[in-house]
């Protein structure tokens, strides 16, 4: 495995991504309600972690956008390895 981080159900790598799995990060997707949401937009996804903890506690389909290209492809990564891969996807823009 390569350098990230371990959380519970899914496993983010960060070594590419302008936004690295801090505490910030960390905090405010444990914070986050995604209450009955059905769409969720994360502004400045980094390598998703936001995005994937997000997913974790909802049905929501979550899109991912960044203006870094290696960090939309890091996400794109951490997304298509996660359980929520059907409900997540990265864009850059």
């Amino acid at each position: 495995m390569e350098e990230g981080f371990q959380f519970k159900q899914f496993y983010v790598s960060h070594l590419q991504s302008t936004m690295k799995v801090g505490t910030d990060a960390t905090l405010l997707g444990a914070w986050a309600d995604a209450g009955d949401s059905t769409n969720i937009l994360d502004i400045g996804t980094g390598c998703g972690v936001i995005a994937l903890m997000l997913a974790q506690k909802s049905a929501a389909n979550i899109l991912g956008i960044d203006i870094d290209v290696d960090s939309t492809l890091e996400a794109a990564a951490n997304f298509a390895a996660s359980p929520w891969r059907d409900r997540l996807s990265a864009k850059y823009t």
